[in-house]
């Protein structure tokens, strides 16, 4: 027997290995040493969750500090677990790392989430919607729960250009139409395929998801990573970049802005405060996120009375 330590499933074990692994945390922030940009200062270097940790460097140099220091606390890190990712633009490897259960890229992400949602329909087809004596309501509700969870999962931190939400809708319409048994050559115009479904596009659906997560980081402190990564990309965003402006988080958030008649933009710090102030009180963003979604839905390109097949 040892009398070191505590027993097997005890409820205090996780607690105090909490506290031995913050330990280890504060010396590794007071040992790296700190970023000569703005840019960099603002960066997060450590994200924790629970016992997982990703620590973020410009350098190898601090990887190895990291690791130095861990060691000091007898924590080995698990080679078999740990993924080590190099940002670059010439490597395009990171863009199929899984964080989360989702992959870095955003583009990377939606097809697999395709190809997953797709698997899930199937089996659904096989069990239940090939049933005619089930309703198409409970159908509906089915898809609804089993299948579209799948397809919109972490939709809100997706950045995506109107051709990549054309693409999706056209997907999701894809599947609606497998549920109600619509097949080539029999036509149904979109607006009456979303009626029968009682849906929305989900280019809509993920314009509401993305407000709502903004909104909730907006009231969160501002020395939470999401906070900080926010403010970095416009400490950033000023250097200039060869190539197409990228679309990211805060370029699709103004994009979204822009249809309605509203003095607030997000091209800068300064307009982010402004946003951050309207966001404490829930009720006002959720009036603005109304209009936006409304004002996306007259401008759809498609037009909702031609068939489609």
């Amino acid at each position: 027997m040892s009398n070191v330590g505590t027993p097997q499933g005890d409820s205090l074990s996780p607690v105090l290995f909490t506290i031995y692994l913050e330990n280890a945390l504060r010396e590794i922030r007071t040992t790296l040493p700190e970023p000569n940009s703005s840019y960099g200062r603002e960066i997060p270097s450590e994200i924790a969750y629970a016992d997982d940790v990703d620590f973020i460097g410009h350098d190898y140099a601090n990887i190895a500090k990291i690791q130095e220091t861990l060691e000091k606390y007898q924590l080995k890190v698990n080679t078999d677990k740990t993924e080590f990712t190099l940002l670059s633009k010439s490597e395009e490897d990171w863009k199929k790392v899984k964080k989360v259960g989702s992959l870095i890229d955003d583009n990377e992400d939606i097809e697999r989430r395709k190809q997953l949602s797709s698997t899930a329909l199937s089996r659904l087809n096989n069990l239940w919607l090939k049933d005619n004596k089930i309703k198409t309501a409970t159908k509906i509700h089915l898809y609804k729960s089993l299948v579209k969870s799948i397809l919109l999962y972490n939709c809100s931190t997706w950045a995506l250009t109107h051709t990549e939400e054309e693409k999706l809708n056209a997907f999701h319409r894809k599947q609606l139409k497998k549920i109600l048994n619509i097949k080539f050559p029999v036509k149904i115009p979109n607006k009456s395929l979303y009626k029968k479904c009682q849906e929305k596009p989900l280019s809509l659906q993920i314009l509401e998801s993305r407000w709502k997560l903004f909104g909730h980081i907006l009231r969160r402190h501002r020395d939470i990573p999401a906070n900080k990564a926010t403010r970095a990309y416009f400490i950033q965003c000023g250097k200039n970049h060869r190539g197409r402006p990228r679309t990211t988080f805060p370029t699709v958030l103004n994009r979204d802005l822009a249809l309605i008649d509203h003095e607030i933009r997000l091209h800068s710090s300064d307009e982010l405060d402004k946003i951050t102030a309207l966001a404490q009180d829930p009720r006002p963003l959720i009036e603005m996120t109304v209009k936006i979604e409304r004002a996306a839905e007259a401008s759809q390109t498609e037009n909702w009375d031609a068939p489609r097949h």
